[in-house]
């Protein structure tokens, strides 16, 4: 349910964004760079990494529903260049908030950058969940295509390049009817006013960093005791058959596969009720 305005009437999708991040957004400087997150809830604590469109206060009406038995952190993403940039932010924001030990949760984009920070720090972390995302030991044949996004998002017009980002994710999600417009509008906005070609570039440099630096292998899993749950939905374009096969070889373990039925790529924004049921039976 959505909160109300201050004429009585429903917030808009932006609305709520914004109270969101007024209620419980905090910053944090890593080497001169602004790192915004948000904290909220108490218990069990569990680090959220957002997915391509790299806000995490667009997911607040599922963030505040897992806020009801657990402390949710859950960072914005600023346009670093490396991976390890990520990681030395992440490590921040949760000595920050003094979170030593914490389920790992990341959904699409934000899927490759939990793996990559399970495998810097494994020992803090009890169980990781991948939503809708994919493995993330992509050999280095995938570098030339990679560099070849890097170049042309630095090259094309703006706005041209912004549709590299989000033309995958936007194909990828079904807006739900009743609040289409309302969160077309939403996303809009966040496209054209707040992402930049700078966001752009991150996006693919990372992505190549973490090719580079082949540090998501299944050695940096062989000692760690955790468990892995992936989540997947029948209607997500972005999930592959072979996936979970991949992930069992890369972590060297079964995993648990929970389904989101024909919740879609991004149920987590769409359908908060229904994605906190299947995320609470992955953190049980």
């Amino acid at each position: 349910m959505r909160s109300e305005g201050a004429e009585g009437r429903s917030m808009t999708v932006l609305e709520e964004v914004g109270r969101f991040s007024a209620r419980f957004g905090r910053d944090v400087v890593v080497e001169r760079t602004v790192w915004r997150y948000y904290r909220l809830g108490v218990g069990p604590p569990i680090f959220w990494l957002t997915g391509g469109l790299r806000r995490g206060a667009l997911g607040f009406a599922f963030l505040e529903r897992l806020a009801a038995h657990h402390t949710v952190i859950a960072p914005d993403f600023p346009p670093v260049q490396t991976i390890d940039e990520f990681i030395v932010a992440f490590d921040a924001i949760l000595l920050a908030e003094g979170i030593a030990s914490f389920a790992l949760c990341g959904q699409s984009y934000g899927g490759l950058l939990a793996q990559a920070y399970l495998a810097h720090r494994p020992e803090d972390v009890d169980r990781l969940i991948l939503s809708s995302s994919g493995p993330a030991d992509s050999g280095r044949a995938w570098l030339p295509a990679e560099h070849a996004l890097i170049a042309l998002a630095r090259l094309l017009p703006e706005k041209t390049a912004k549709k590299l980002l989000v033309g995958g994710v936007l194909k990828a999600i079904t807006l739900p009817g009743a609040t289409h417009d309302d969160w077309a509008r939403a996303i809009t906005v966040v496209v054209q006013d707040e992402l930049t070609r700078a966001d752009v570039v991150s996006h693919f440099a990372v992505a190549a960093d973490l090719i580079r630096k082949r540090s998501v292998a299944p050695a940096a899993f062989a000692a760690w005791p955790g468990r892995v749950s992936v989540l997947s939905a029948e209607n997500d374009p972005t999930q592959g058959k072979k996936d979970v096969h991949r992930y069992e070889r890369l972590f060297g373990r079964p995993v648990e596969v929970l389904s989101l039925g024909l919740m879609g790529h991004a149920a987590a924004l769409f359908d908060p009720d229904g994605y906190v049921d299947v995320l609470e039976r992955a953190l049980a």
